[in-house]
C-alpha cells in the first residue's frame, strides 16, 4: 500500500530535479545553450540572405531573357504571317492585357486581323441552353451548317461566320453575327468582318465553387475552340500561365490537353503573356497551317516549351 513516505519522496525528487535543472541552466549549461541558439539564429539569417540573393538573381535572369526574347521577336516573327487573316476569339474571363499583346504580335508578324469577337458568358450559361440550340438551328442554313452537325450547332455557326476555307466565305455570315450579337451571345468591335483563314482563341480561367458547373463551362469553351479549328485552316488556343494548386479554377487549355481528340487537332499555348508564348502563338499558326498540332508552354502537360521554329 502506498503510504505518506512514498508521496513525500516523490515530491522531493521532483523539486530536486527542478532545482538541478535551474542550477545547470544558470551555470555550466547557460553559455553552451546561449551559444547554440545564437549560432542557429545566425545560420537562419545567412540562409535567408542566400535564398533572397538567389531569388533576386533568378528574377533578373528571367527579366533579361524576356527582354532578349522581346527584342528577338521583332526580327524572328517579322513577315511570318504575311497574307494571313486571323480571327481573334476572346473567351469569357480572358485577360485584357493578353488580348492586346496577342493582337499586337499577330499584326507585327504581318497578319491582318479579320475580326475580334468577344464571346459572352451567355454562350455557356446553362439557363440559356435552349435559346442557343434554337438560335443555332435558325442560323445554320445561313452559313452552310448541316442541322445534324456534331457538337453544338451554334459553335459551328459562329466559327463559319468568321472563318473560311479556301476563300469560300458564307454570304449569310454578317447577318448571322448580327443575330448572335443581338442575342447577347457575342460582341465584336467592328461591323465589318473580314473572313479569316485561321483563329487565335484567347482564354481565361473558368471560376466557380460548383465543380460540375465549372467543368461543364470549361468543356463547352474547349468545344467552341475546336469548332474554330475545324472551320478554317487551324486554330491556336492561348492563355496566361495558371497558378499551381489554385482552387475553384479550371483551365480551357488543360481541358483540351486532357482530351486526345481535341489536342490532336488544336494547338495550345499556356504562357501567352510571356514573349516566348507570343512567339509560340505565331509559330503555332504556321504549324496548324501545315496540318500539325502541339501543346506548348511551361505547364506540366505541355509537350514542349515552344513549337519548332518553322521557316516560311
Amino acid at each position: 500500500m502506498i503510504d505518506f513516505r512514498y508521496h513525500l519522496v516523490s515530491i522531493v525528487s521532483i523539486f530536486l530535479a527542478l532545482a538541478v535543472g535551474i542550477v545547470l541552466g544558470a551555470g555550466p549549461l547557460k553559455e553552451d545553450l546561449g551559444n547554440t541558439l545564437t549560432s542557429e539564429v545566425k545560420n537562419l539569417r545567412a540562409d535567408k540572405a542566400t535564398l533572397r540573393a538567389q531569388l533576386d538573381a533568378a528574377d533578373r535572369g528571367t527579366k533579361a531573357r524576356d527582354e532578349f526574347t522581346t527584342a528577338s521577336n521583332r526580327s524572328l516573327l517579322a513577315s511570318r504571317l504575311t497574307d494571313t487573316t486571323v480571327a481573334v476569339i476572346v473567351l469569357p474571363g480572358a485577360d485584357a492585357g493578353l488580348v492586346k499583346s496577342t493582337t499586337e504580335t499577330l499584326t507585327a508578324a504581318g497578319a491582318k486581323i479579320g475580326s475580334s469577337i468577344q464571346v459572352q458568358d451567355a454562350w455557356v450559361d446553362p439557363d440559356k441552353a435552349s435559346f442557343r440550340a434554337s438560335l443555332g438551328q435558325q442560323l445554320a442554313s445561313q452559313v452552310g451548317v448541316p442541322l445534324d452537325a456534331q457538337g453544338n450547332v451554334i459553335d459551328t455557326v459562329l466559327a463559319r461566320s468568321v472563318l473560311t476555307k479556301a476563300g469560300s466565305a458564307s454570304t449569310g455570315a454578317a447577318a448571322a453575327l448580327e443575330v448572335m450579337r443581338t442575342g447577347d451571345l457575342i460582341k465584336y468591335s467592328s461591323d465589318a468582318v473580314t473572313p479569316a483563314s485561321v483563329a487565335v482563341v484567347v482564354s481565361g480561367p473558368v471560376t466557380g465553387s460548383d465543380s460540375a458547373a465549372r467543368t461543364a463551362r470549361t468543356t463547352a469553351l474547349a468545344q467552341l475552340s475546336v469548332a474554330m479549328d475545324a472551320a478554317g485552316a487551324g486554330a491556336v488556343l492561348t492563355s496566361t500561365t495558371s497558378t499551381p494548386g489554385a482552387t475553384g479554377v479550371s483551365s480551357v487549355v488543360t481541358a483540351v490537353r486532357d482530351d486526345n481528340d481535341l489536342s490532336d487537332v488544336l494547338s495550345t499555348v499556356d504562357d501567352g503573356e510571356l514573349p516566348m508564348g507570343q512567339a509560340s502563338v505565331v509559330f503555332g499558326i504556321l504549324e496548324q497551317e501545315a496540318g500539325k498540332a502541339g501543346a506548348y508552354g511551361l505547364a506540366g502537360d505541355a509537350t514542349a516549351a515552344f513549337p519548332q521554329l518553322a521557316t516560311k
